[in-house]
């Protein structure tokens, strides 16, 4: 496997993007896929899949999210994307990935995928940008609209304008993500990521993951989720894109499967013709991490030369 560094500047203009492009030893390369990365988390996480998706003949461009790992030079802004629209300009920021590799592939069709906050990101580029030329989407480990989503907003807001937009709140921590361990052993708080202790306690050592977000970094990632969440969404995407919509049925993120389905059914009912819906019994949040990581990736791969390249 080649890996090839890229770096630009992030919109946010807070820093700078660091990605790799990792492309087969040998042969021709068939497509592409752009990943976008998950909230407190960073691409090194994905190489047991990149390395899986090249192995079959792709290739892969994915880069560190601003302020998270290698495209963060100040460990205080974890997490923070500027004072204005950060939101908005993650999406830019996972565009000028995807433009990189579609000018570097012209010919080739390219799967865009999320994970996550990752995945409100690409189901916004999804929606803005719906002929950016692009042959299929994946969404995983997404969450439909949140009833209390307009409540934490505000609550952001008022921490940022009170503490400062960069000031970190456990307490908007715990509102958040507190609740996510409620179905597991209670091993550790992160438990709900994955059934595999060993991927969990590395992801506790970790120093660029699980770190808190900045308060206006909190308000940006509820944006993120009200937007993919809007009738708008779904009237921007176009309706013959094929879509993976793929999860455990043990995601809080996905209100444990019943998110994820009524993402399923409102995308149906809005005419769109391609979407597959692909749950993990037992499997929680970090599919690609679960202990049937495998059979996810098998069934990705399947979806993407059946469905795309076909």
């Amino acid at each position: 496997m080649k890996i090839e560094a890229y770096s630009y500047p992030s919109a946010t203009g807070e820093c700078e993007i660091y990605g790799n492009a990792y492309t087969p030893d040998e042969g021709e390369v068939k497509a592409v896929l752009v990943i976008n990365h998950g909230m407190a988390e960073h691409q090194e996480r994905y190489r047991v899949f990149i390395k899986f998706m090249v192995n079959n003949g792709f290739a892969v461009y994915i880069h560190d999210m601003a302020n998270h790992g290698k495209s963060n030079s100040n460990f205080d802004e974890t997490g923070y994307f500027g004072e204005t629209d950060g939101y908005k300009k993650l999406v830019e920021d996972f565009k000028t990935s995807f433009e990189k590799a579609k000018f570097a592939y012209p010919d080739k069709k390219i799967i865009v995928m999320g994970h996550s906050m990752g995945s409100f990101i690409v189901r916004c580029f999804t929606a803005w940008y719906p002929n950016e030329g692009y042959a299929g989407a994946i969404y995983m480990g997404t969450g439909g609209a949140n009833p209390i989503a307009g409540v934490g907003e505000k609550v952001a807001t008022l921490v940022a304008k009170v503490k400062g937009p960069k000031h970190k709140s456990k307490t908007l921590d715990k509102m958040s993500f507190s609740a996510y361990g409620k179905r597991t052993e209670g091993r550790t708080n992160f438990d709900w990521l994955t059934r595999d202790s060993e991927i969990v306690d590395k992801y506790i050592a970790d120093d660029y993951c699980g770190f808190l977000f900045s308060a206006q970094g909190m308000h940006d990632l509820v944006k993120l989720n009200i937007e993919a969440n809007t009738d708008e969404w779904y009237k921007g995407v176009a309706t013959d894109l094929p879509i993976l919509l793929i999860s455990g049925a043990e995601d809080p993120v996905g209100e444990y499967a019943k998110g994820i389905r009524d993402i399923y059914q409102r995308l149906l009912a809005s005419d769109h013709k391609k979407v597959t819906l692909k749950l993990y019994d037992n499997c929680r949040h970090e599919i690609l991490n679960e202990l049937n990581k495998e059979d996810v990736m098998d069934d990705i791969l399947d979806w993407a030369e059946k469905e795309v390249l076909a």
